[in-house]
């Protein structure tokens, strides 16, 4: 029996209108992006999904074939696109969104933005699945160093922009949904914990 959708509204109104998760590769944005959707009875989006759609191409090819900085262009573009709608909206955001200053000034402005922490060592192992497509920043080394240094890289950008983070190690994308959901509902803290 699946769970009823958990609101967040008050008279009707949305409370949340746009969700953004942001975090590593390899923390479960795309996946507890569409769980946490469901919960909440929105829709969800993908801002590299968005991004192949506007560019009739994969995220690699874009950055072998044009770089990074094409790459995150189209990511601003997009982002801006996912802010400008009305309806309520949960969006899973690349790792290095938060690298452009408009576009944390652009997500702190429009969006609750939820960081999902994961240890780089977790991350790896999620990321070593079958099928899963190495990303283009995590090429050339071994894949838990590359995700260690980008995290020290981000980390000031996801504590700045973020108003509460989720420790997703040990925890299933439905957990963390749960528990981002409860944030939001004020029954637990910005950083998971009890908020009483």
């Amino acid at each position: 029996m699946g769970r009823a959708p958990f609101s967040l509204h008050c008279r009707g109104e949305p409370l949340v209108t746009r969700i953004a998760l942001v975090g590593l590769p390899g923390a479960g944005k795309s996946t507890v992006a569409k769980l946490l959707a469901r919960r909440l009875g929105c829709s969800s989006a993908d801002v590299d999904s968005e991004i192949e759609r506007m560019a009739g191409r994969s995220v690699p090819e874009i950055f072998d074939e044009e770089g990074e900085e094409r790459f995150r262009d189209l990511e601003s573009r997009a982002l801006a696109e996912a802010m400008e709608r009305s309806e309520p909206i949960v969006l899973s955001c690349g790792g290095g969104i938060l690298g452009r200053a408009s576009n944390r000034e652009l997500l702190k402005a429009h969006a609750r933005v939820v960081w999902l922490k994961v240890d780089p060592a977790k991350a790896a192992e999620r990321l070593r699945t079958p099928g899963e497509v190495v990303r283009p920043l995590l090429r050339g080394g071994p894949l838990e160093e590359r995700l260690g240094t980008l995290l020290e890289a981000r980390r000031e950008g996801y504590e700045s922009a973020a108003e509460a983070g989720v420790d997703t190690d040990g925890c299933t994308p439905e957990q963390v949904a749960d528990r981002i959901a409860m944030i939001l509902a004020g029954t637990r803290g910005p950083w998971g914990r009890s908020a009483s």
